[in-house]
């Protein structure tokens, strides 16, 4: 019965996960609108407020009485600071735009086939994509060692960007409960048939037996707890890892902490 429980717990929380994805998927494609509209809006204003302050500095250099020529350059100057705070906004929406962006290219339906990436701008757009986690943002130092050289591979993009979730994820629940909480990740060619992609931390070590038949876990359950639940959520998260990386051709090792990753470079 406590084993039933838990699993009841378990299926749940993956429903609500389900749902509370599907719900995002909606709610930024209702958003993308509004950007777009607000993006040229201030196109717009920046490029009038320019035509503005250009037409304002040639009127400045007319001779005219001391008490015009005040007052227009304090209208130059605010059309000046008018255009930085422009500015401000409209770097805040491209931020704004590139989450949306990442959200909606993530939450594609379907299996993505073959085709050629560059690995590096999936590890920093993955990156990106996990910062939504304020924990993980804020709280986790993170090392990206990459090649100068960017590194194209022929892939399916739905599997290994499943590979680099799991790996994230995995990482994040370890350094939670640690003072030390930092994550490098590291890719290097290891020949010119391979890429190898490294995660090491510095919170808690991997479990063991992470590898061992899923039903060991769930028949070893005594209390319903977060705790129990995280760790399944752990051990399911290097699981779908290994599998991901074994539908690409690769290997996964899991040591004390570190994960490391073969990926073939097919061409």
């Amino acid at each position: 019965m406590e084993n039933t429980q838990f699993l009841e717990r378990l299926l749940y929380s993956c429903f609500q996960n389900s749902k509370i994805g599907h719900l995002v998927k909606g709610i930024v494609h209702n958003l993308n609108g509004p950007i777009q509209i607000l993006s040229m809006q201030i196109e717009i204003l920046k490029m009038d407020t320019a035509k503005d302050l250009k037409a304002f500095e040639s009127t400045l250099a007319l001779s005219l009485p001391d008490t015009a020529a005040k007052q227009l350059k304090e209208l130059a100057d605010n059309l000046r600071k008018g255009t930085e705070r422009l500015s401000q906004m409209e770097e805040t929406l491209a931020r704004m735009e590139n989450m949306v962006n990442l959200i909606t290219n993530r939450s594609q339906d379907g299996e993505d086939g073959q085709r050629p990436l560059i690995l590096n701008q999936v590890l920093e757009e993955e990156l990106d994509f996990w910062n939504a986690d304020l924990f993980f943002k804020h709280q986790v130092g993170k090392q990206l060692a990459l090649p100068t050289m960017p590194t194209l591979i022929v892939i399916n993009e739905g599997y290994l960007r499943d590979l680099i979730d799991c790996l994230l994820d995995a990482c994040i629940k370890q350094v939670r409960e640690t003072k030390e909480r930092d994550l490098k990740i590291t890719l290097s060619q290891k020949d010119e048939s391979a890429w190898f992609l490294e995660f090491e931390h510095t919170g808690n070590a991997f479990p063991f037996d992470w590898d061992q038949d899923i039903n060991k876990y769930s028949s070893e359950v005594n209390e319903c707890t977060q705790k129990t639940s995280d760790y399944l959520f752990l051990v399911l998260a290097l699981k779908l890892a290994k599998l991901r990386v074994e539908q690409i051709g690769g290997t996964l090792e899991i040591g004390t902490q570190k994960a490391s990753c073969l990926i073939p470079n097919k061409k």
